[in-house]
């Protein structure tokens, strides 16, 4: 029973931690004037300078991410999304 509640909380804290982090990257792109993913590609890059060097699958996760993320294959209006 304490394992189901301590699960519960851990996923309550998660769903608040994603929308804390869903408002703070929309606040930075609005402040900055620019799209939802430039604000991910900074946080991503400064993520990726403090890994340690042997952590390589993890730069190039990284480095996949951002690039799907440069390349415009993510759209930040919901609206223009394929199959809408």
């Amino acid at each position: 029973m304490t394992e189901e509640l301590n699960r519960e909380k851990e996923w309550e804290l998660l769903g608040m931690g994603i929308q804390e982090l869903e408002k703070m990257v929309k606040k930075k792109a609005e402040h900055r004037g620019v799209p939802v993913s430039d604000v991910l590609i900074d946080m991503l890059e400064f993520a990726q300078t403090q890994l340690e060097e042997k952590y390589t699958n993890v730069h190039h996760i990284f480095n996949r991410v951002i690039y799907v993320l440069q390349s415009g294959m993510v759209v930040d209006n919901p609206k223009l999304r394929d199959g809408d």
